[in-house]
């Protein structure tokens, strides 16, 4: 992965839950305290993809004033599902907008990254379940290598055009 800023956040949130395993191990209401925390935080940075690949890629391949436009605009979006990611590729390219489908559709993505948007919302509106850690975890991990894997080859794919 290219992006400083999201490889950063990617790699604190693998750790964070690698440490909340260990710390918390057999405490279910310690877990759930921590589920709710990382659920968001992991919303966060899928919320942050969007501003972060956009305008990088187009600071790479338009002029000034049409990737500050795209960071304005792109920055924008909030609380974005899966669908909201494959119609901005969409945007910008169909093909991409097609593979994210597809990479979506593939081993659990798209539920992960939903299953993420709607927890938060359930969170910051005090509708959480108290067991939410075991299930949360290995969706955020799923999410979290999706991202990693979506954006090394949209970079690659923008670096050929």
């Amino acid at each position: 992965m290219r992006n400083r800023e999201l490889s950063r956040q990617i790699q604190q949130l693998n750790a964070l839950i690698t440490r909340t395993d260990q710390a918390s191990a057999g405490d279910v209401e310690m877990q759930s305290h921590w589920a709710k925390y990382i659920c968001v935080l992991s919303a966060g940075l899928l919320e942050n993809t969007l501003p972060e690949l956009y305008a990088e890629y187009a600071q790479g391949s338009a002029s000034p004033a049409i990737a500050l436009y795209v960071r304005t605009s792109v920055s924008k979006i909030q609380n974005p599902k899966t669908a909201r990611f494959i119609e901005t590729a969409g945007a910008f390219k169909k093909e991409w907008e097609e593979e994210l489908r597809a990479f979506a559709d593939d081993e659990g993505r798209k539920d992960a990254v939903d299953s993420i948007m709607s927890n938060r919302h359930r969170i910051a509106h005090g509708k959480y379940r108290t067991s939410l850690w075991r299930g949360l975890r290995i969706t955020c991990r799923r999410a979290l290598n999706s991202l990693s894997l979506s954006k090394s080859n949209a970079q690659d794919k923008a670096a050929s055009y």
